[in-house]
C-alpha cells in the first residue's frame, strides 16, 4: 500500500503526459512504449520531484517538448525524402563501385592490345578515347544494374538488406527507375558513337557491342535471371565482354593473334570468378529466390554451392600463380601483378572461411585489388 501510495504521483504524471502527447502523431509502435519510457524518465530524476516539487510541472513540459517534437520532425523529413528523392538515391541504382570493374576489364583489354601493336603507349592519342569509351561503358553497366533494382523491386522488399534499396523502398518510384535506366542508356550509347566529339571512337563496331550487352542487361532483368545457370553463366559474359569492347575500339586494326590469345586467357579467369559470385550472391537470395527463381543453392543446397563457389576460385588463384602465361603478360619492374596477386589471393582464401556475406564482400575486394595490379603492370610496361 505504501509502495502504490509512494509511486501514485509518477502514475498521475504519466497518464497526464500522455493526454499532453496526441497519440495521432505517434506511430503504432510509438504508442504501447511511450507509458514506459516517461515512467522510466521520471524514476530517474525522482530525486527533483523530491527536493524541488515546484518544477514538476516543467518537468512534465520538458518531457512533452521532447517527446513530441523530434517525432514529428523525423516524419516529415521521411515525407520529404518519399516525395523528392535525392540525386544519390538514383547514383545507388547504378552500384557505383561494383560496375568498376567492368571499366578495369576493358582498360585491361586495351591496354594488353596497345602494348602488343607498339611496346609503348601514346597517351596523348590514346588517352581522350579510354575516357570516352570507360564513361561509356560505366553508364551502360549502370542502367544495367538500374534495371535489375526496377525489375526486382517487389522481391527485393521482402529481402532484409536490399529492402532499403532506393526503388524497393519507395524512394524512386519504378516507372522513374525505368526512366533513369533509359536515360543513362541513350547517354552511354551517344558516348560510343562519339556524339561529334573531336575525340571520337572512330568505328560502329563499339557502339553494336554496346547496344548488345544493353539488351543482355534488359533481358536478365526482365527474365533471364530466374533461369536455371542462364543468369550466372550471363553474368559471366557481362563480366568479360568489356574485353571485347576493347578489341573493337578502333575498329579493331590492334588486334592480332597474339593479342586475341592474351585477351581469352584474360577472359578464362573473368568468366568463372564472375559465375563464382554469383552463386555465392544466390547463396545469400536463397529464401526470397525460392518459388520465384531457379538457383543452383536451391537445387543442391547451400552448403555444397559454397564449395562450388569457392573451388572455382580456388582455380583462378592456382591459375594466377602457376601459369607462366599470366606473369608474362603481366610483367613489369617493380613488379605490380606479383604484389596484387601476393596481396588478393590471400584475400580470396580468407573470404572462403568467412560467413558467407562478410567472405562476399571480401571475393569483391580482391577482385579489384588484382585489376590494380594488371591495369599497373600494363602502364608500366608502356612507359
Amino acid at each position: 500500500m505504501k509502495l502504490m501510495i509512494a509511486f501514485s504521483p509518477l502514475l498521475f504524471i504519466t497518464l497526464s503526459t500522455e493526454a499532453l502527447i496526441p497519440r495521432s502523431t505517434l506511430p503504432s509502435t510509438s504508442k504501447c512504449y511511450l507509458s514506459r519510457s516517461i515512467c522510466c524518465r521520471l524514476l530517474q530524476h525522482d530525486h527533483l520531484r523530491r527536493s524541488h516539487p515546484e518544477d514538476l510541472s516543467s518537468r512534465i513540459n520538458m518531457l512533452r517538448t521532447q517527446q513530441h517534437k523530434p517525432l514529428n520532425s523525423s516524419f516529415e523529413r521521411q515525407d520529404d525524402e518519399v516525395q523528392h528523392p535525392k540525386i544519390g538515391d538514383y547514383f545507388s541504382t547504378m552500384r557505383p563501385i561494383t560496375i568498376v570493374q567492368a571499366v578495369g576489364a576493358f582498360l585491361v583489354g586495351r591496354l594488353v592490345i596497345l602494348v602488343q601493336q607498339s611496346g609503348s603507349l601514346d597517351f596523348k592519342s590514346e588517352l581522350p578515347k579510354l575516357i570516352l569509351a570507360s564513361f561509356s561503358i560505366y553508364l551502360s553497366y549502370g542502367a544495367g544494374m538500374a534495371m535489375n533494382d526496377c525489375a526486382d523491386a517487389s522481391v527485393d522488399l521482402q529481402h532484409g538488406i536490399k529492402q532499403d534499396r532506393s526503388i524497393a523502398s519507395g524512394r524512386i518510384s519504378v516507372k522513374n527507375g525505368w526512366i533513369f535506366c533509359t536515360l543513362l542508356s541513350i547517354i552511354s550509347l551517344a558516348l560510343s558513337k562519339g556524339l561529334g566529339l573531336q575525340c571520337v571512337l572512330g568505328n560502329d563496331g563499339f557502339l553494336a557491342w554496346n547496344a548488345v550487352n544493353l539488351i543482355l542487361m534488359a533481358s536478365y532483368a526482365l527474365g533471364m535471371q530466374k533461369l536455371f545457370l542462364v543468369k550466372n553463366f550471363l553474368c559471366g559474359w557481362l563480366a568479360v565482354s568489356p574485353l571485347v569492347g576493347a578489341s573493337l575500339l578502333g575498329g579493331g586494326r590492334f588486334m592480332g593473334s597474339e593479342s586475341s590469345m592474351k585477351l581469352l586467357q584474360l577472359a578464362a579467369l573473368g568468366f568463372p570468378l564472375q559465375v563464382a559470385r554469383e552463386i555465392l550472391k544466390d547463396i545469400e537470395d536463397v529464401d526470397v529466390d525460392r518459388g520465384q527463381k531457379q538457383t543452383l543453392p536451391l537445387l543442391i543446397g547451400e552448403r555444397k554451392s559454397k564449395m562450388i563457389a569457392y573451388g572455382i576460385v580456388a582455380m583462378i588463384n592456382f591459375a594466377m600463380i602457376f601459369l607462366p602465361s599470366y606473369w608474362k603478360i603481366f610483367s613489369s619492374n617493380p613488379p605490380a601483378y606479383a604484389l596484387s596477386v601476393l596481396v588478393g589471393v590471400p584475400m580470396c582464401i580468407r573470404a572462403s572461411v568467412l560467413p558467407l556475406e562478410e567472405g562476399q564482400r571480401l571475393l569483391k575486394k580482391s577482385i579489384y585489388v588484382l585489376l590494380a595490379g594488371m591495369i599497373s603492370s600494363l602502364i608500366l610496361q608502356a612507359k
